[in-house]
């Protein structure tokens, strides 16, 4: 495997901060995608609508436009499978469509399973 680009455990509340080689405008479709050997487990979107939908939030940085932010839930979290996953993001805007080269990281353990409340 390639060297880890992020890392979070399960039953976690981790904000990514994705930096991308471009402006992302309001009007931008967005989507970023989790997925395990192969399959999509949890998706967000931007003007766009995910399947599986995670309930965490995806959003723009209000102060950096080239920076997208990603707050997942604990329910989000924990349908990863503890091991290697893959985040990919897509974009369309006013130019085009671009499709991201894939995040390799891992989604590590959580030694108390379920919800935190």
């Amino acid at each position: 495997m390639e060297e880890q680009e992020f890392l979070f455990f399960r039953g976690s509340t981790p904000t990514l901060e994705l930096v991308l080689p471009l402006a992302v405008e309001a009007e931008d479709i967005v989507y970023l995608t989790f997925s395990q050997e192969g399959r999509a487990v949890v998706e967000y979107a931007i003007n766009g609508r995910a399947r599986p939908a995670g309930s965490g939030v995806l959003a723009r940085d209000e102060t950096e436009e080239n920076v997208l932010l990603l707050t997942m839930t604990q329910e989000d979290t924990l349908r990863l499978a503890a091991g290697d996953a893959e985040l990919q993001l897509r974009l369309k805007n006013s130019v085009g469509a671009d499709t991201f080269r894939p995040l390799i990281g891992r989604v590590g353990p959580a030694r108390k399973e379920g919800i935190l409340a």
